[in-house]
């Protein structure tokens, strides 16, 4: 006797979702140009030197975990692409959606710190936000439908994992940066005053990223350090005093008569002009 053959239809393996993958891929490549460039200290294509991709660039913000920001962004956008190409059934997508809001969420923290600390912007960076909401944009739209009780799908849950890996994105890097901070906004100005008062220099060039990266490490107080432009081609620069001082890199402090080449902590700059023992 032959047997009848099954009228239940095997379910279809989900797709490919190559929009969702070539976002991801877009995406990869503009966060991993970002951390190359940030390995090597050299300046992305089309951001000038000194101008606000440098900046930000060169700012504290721009390493989490002792890897460049922008790394962890690749590594996000690959773990997107790599759902979207094995197919987005209703776990997939929840675990692709989560993803795209970890990455929302802290390229929003990250463009709010570009605005109100770094107050420079990153055109790069701005592109990484854009892909990122685009990336969420396209998963919301291709929300599976629920049935029966298969959680990933129901909107309510949906929504509650997503403000919950939201909040906790901001508050893991939000907690970060201010555990890594070497000093408050308020120590900072403290110490930019107290080198000038004390008759500190730092000597250096608009185009270069070390003294991009110390002015970075003072924040809203960078304007506030002591400094003398060696480039004749920027205006109230001064290098005829950058030649008698034999100034060959940049940046070069003078603290108490003793010279000092290369980027220097503020901690450090703080020891070398006796700032504590300053300090009320």
């Amino acid at each position: 006797m032959m047997a009848r053959p099954s009228r239940h239809k095997q379910p279809e393996a989900p797709r490919r979702n190559w929009p969702v993958a070539g976002l991801a891929a877009v995406g990869f490549v503009v966060a991993g140009y970002l951390a190359v460039t940030k390995l090597g200290g050299e300046n992305p294509l089309f951001c000038t030197a000194g101008g606000g991709c440098d900046i930000v660039q060169a700012s504290r913000y721009a390493v989490f975990l002792g890897l460049p920001t922008a790394l962890w962004g690749a590594a996000l956008y690959a773990a997107i692409g790599v759902v979207a190409l094995m197919g987005l059934d209703a776990r997939r997508w929840l675990a692709a959606f989560l993803l795209a809001v970890a990455g929302v969420s802290f390229s929003g923290y990250l463009t709010y710190l570009q605005l109100v600390e770094i107050r420079a912007f990153c055109g790069y960076c701005v592109l990484s936000a854009v892909i990122a909401v685009a990336i969420f944009t396209v998963l919301l739209m291709q929300r599976p439908a629920g049935s029966g009780r298969r959680f990933p799908a129901r909107k309510p849950r949906v929504v509650a994992f997503g403000a919950i890996t939201a909040v906790a994105t901001v508050l893991i890097g939000a907690g970060y940066f201010a555990a890594s901070s070497p000093a408050t906004a308020t120590a900072q100005e403290a110490l930019a005053r107290h080198l000038a008062d004390s008759g500190a220099m730092m000597y250096g060039a608009y185009w270069c990223p070390a003294c991009g990266e110390q002015k970075a490490q003072f924040g809203p107080a960078a304007y506030l350090i002591p400094y003398v432009e060696c480039d004749p081609r920027m205006p109230g620069s001064d290098p005829g005093l950058c030649t008698r001082l034999e100034i060959k890199l940049y940046p070069t402090w003078f603290i108490k008569g003793v010279r000092y080449e290369g980027v220097l902590s503020i901690d450090r700059l703080a020891t070398l002009s006796d700032f504590e023992k300053s300090s009320p």
